[in-house]
């Protein structure tokens, strides 16, 4: 008798789970059996039916997870996250949501315009100089490329009045001075590139940065200090020929140049 009483009990519990639970239960057995897409619709169901409910909170991350990294369905991750920055106790959890959107829009979408602005709500969220500096070299990264020069420069000018690590430091730089590249300031340019050898020579060698410094000298048409620096780039550089091409290509627009051919006559 006994027996039949405690699983009546049971029953009666477990018919008495709200729904937002059972919605979630579902999507989990989905999750289990690799039924991601059906998973995910439990999920969502779990969070309309109640969405301030602990189980719209553990839907929501549990979705976001799968569509992120399991179904590479981008769209429907934001969603999920932007459930978490909305309803999450957690502040951490709220910044690390808001994060996985901004480079989900920044990296895997190539949405810039709107990488920018989840940038700017992040920003909201940090007050560490780090922090702010990776955001805003992001959001100047996007404006670089929407060609919005001016902005992608605003940003560099307040990332270099924080306090930041050698690392970033070089990237904000480096970003500098492509962004002047960009706009044919290549003065300007050439005075950043020539900052980073000497401050950092290793990852300016990794980048090329010698490289594109001659590129620099050579629309500035000074052609005697682009060839002197692909003179010392012929054995590091591979391939060697491409080096070699180079210099002949300058020394052909130095013979080109007006009142050149006289210069070359025997």
């Amino acid at each position: 008798m006994f027996k039949f009483i405690l699983v009546g009990l049971i029953f009666a519990l477990v018919s008495c789970s709200p729904p937002e639970k059972k919605e979630f239960q579902r999507g989990e057995s989905g999750v289990s059996s690799k039924e991601y897409k059906a998973a995910i619709v439990h999920f969502d169901n779990a969070i309309k039916v109640a969405p301030e409910s602990i189980w719209a909170l553990k839907s929501a991350r549990e979705a976001a997870r799968v569509a992120h990294y399991l179904e590479k369905d981008f769209n429907t991750a934001i969603r999920f996250y932007r459930h978490m920055v909305l309803y999450s106790d957690s502040s951490e959890e709220r910044n690390k949501s808001q994060k996985e959107i901004a480079y989900l829009y920044f990296d895997s979408l190539q949405n810039y315009p709107q990488s920018i602005i989840e940038f700017y709500k992040l920003l909201q969220m940090s007050d560490k100089d780090y922090e702010i500096a990776t955001y805003k070299l992001a959001i100047s990264r996007a404006n670089y490329y929407l060609n919005q020069f001016n902005q992608a420069l605003s940003e560099i000018g307040e990332i270099i009045r924080l306090k930041i690590s050698d690392e970033l430091q070089f990237d904000t730089q480096l970003l500098q001075g492509n962004i002047y590249v960009a706009q044919k300031s290549f003065v300007k340019a050439i005075v950043v590139f020539n900052e980073l050898l000497k401050k950092f020579p290793e990852k300016s060698e990794k980048e090329n940065v010698a490289l594109t410094l001659t590129v620099c000298f050579e629309e500035n048409f000074q052609y005697k200090e682009a060839i002197q620096i692909l003179e010392t780039l012929r054995n590091k550089y591979s391939p060697k020929e491409y080096i070699e091409l180079r210099i002949k290509r300058i020394n052909e627009r130095i013979k080109n140049q007006p009142g050149a051919k006289g210069l070359h006559r025997k």
